[in-house]
């Protein structure tokens, strides 16, 4: 049972040897050439997709800067209730300013909110480029080392 394994396995080896001898060296560059193309294809895919990233990424940071506008704007509303309610402290109308400290709190508690959603939402954006320039960091290291390959391909062609 033994030497029979050891026999199917040294014929098997023969035969795989003999079909590796059997590809001339033109059919080695076709197949580099396919595989260099089907990388040079795999990058171009990476490329389009690192390309809508920065699109999408481009939104996010308008819509960040958007909204801390907004916020900016509310904080100038506050600081205009504010103002009125010192006057109607000074002019002696505790009921009204009581009104509008309650009214301000709660604008408050909503601009913190805001403020809060939109430090995650950059955080979010920061990881978003971190992930991006790690990305087209990757690509730019597979790119040198296909070139290499091509440059030594090319090199061991010439020998032929």
């Amino acid at each position: 049972m033994k030497t029979k394994s050891i026999l199917l396995a040294g014929l098997l080896s023969l035969l795989g040897a003999s079909a590796f001898a059997q590809t001339s060296p033109v059919d080695q560059v076709k197949q580099d050439n396919r595989q260099i193309r089907q990388e040079n294809r795999e990058i171009a895919r990476d490329n389009r997709a690192i390309g809508r990233d920065n699109v999408a990424i481009g939104q996010d940071k308008q819509a960040v800067g958007k909204e801390k506008q907004q916020i900016n704007a509310e904080r100038a509303e506050r600081n205009a209730d504010q103002r009125r309610e010192d006057r109607d402290v000074k002019n002696g109308n505790l009921a009204g300013a009581q009104k509008m400290d309650a009214a301000r709190r709660q604008e408050q508690g909503e601009i913190n909110a805001d403020k809060k959603t939109l430090k995650g939402e950059r955080k979010t954006l920061a990881t978003d480029r971190a992930d991006r320039r790690q990305d087209i960091n990757a690509r730019n290291h597979e790119r040198r080392e296909r070139n290499t390959e091509v440059g030594k391909r090319n090199k061991a062609a010439s020998h032929i």
